[in-house]
């Protein structure tokens, strides 16, 4: 079957992951990640539904490797992910990026 870029949608909205849609297409993980990045399809990671409320458990100051252990991920994966919106300190958030300065925070 050849690679299509609306089967290739549907199926990410279903959940399944580039590499299950590579196998059913017979293509590289690179070529469906191409294809979807060229029609504009947002980026998801399987913890994307997650974001937001890593970032307002960090912003109460709960730190990446609690978040990571709540959510059951590596903190590479939340570090990853709040370091685009924050820049992140051990123990405490230091701005908000394009922002402001953020009160201090400590872990406990």
């Amino acid at each position: 079957m050849k690679l299509d870029v609306n089967i290739c949608k549907q199926l990410r909205e279903e959940g399944k992951t580039y590499k299950e849609i590579a196998d059913y297409f017979k293509v590289s993980k690179q070529a469906v990640f191409d294809l979807l990045d060229k029609a504009g399809m947002p980026r998801k990671t399987k913890y994307s539904k997650y974001y937001e409320e890593w970032e307002r458990l960090y912003e109460k100051g709960i730190g990446t490797h609690k978040i990571a252990e709540k959510y059951g991920c590596s903190i590479k994966a939340v570090y990853t992910h709040l370091s685009k919106k924050f820049i992140i300190e051990p123990g405490k958030i230091v701005r908000e990026r394009g922002g402001n300065p953020a009160p201090e925070i400590t872990t406990p």
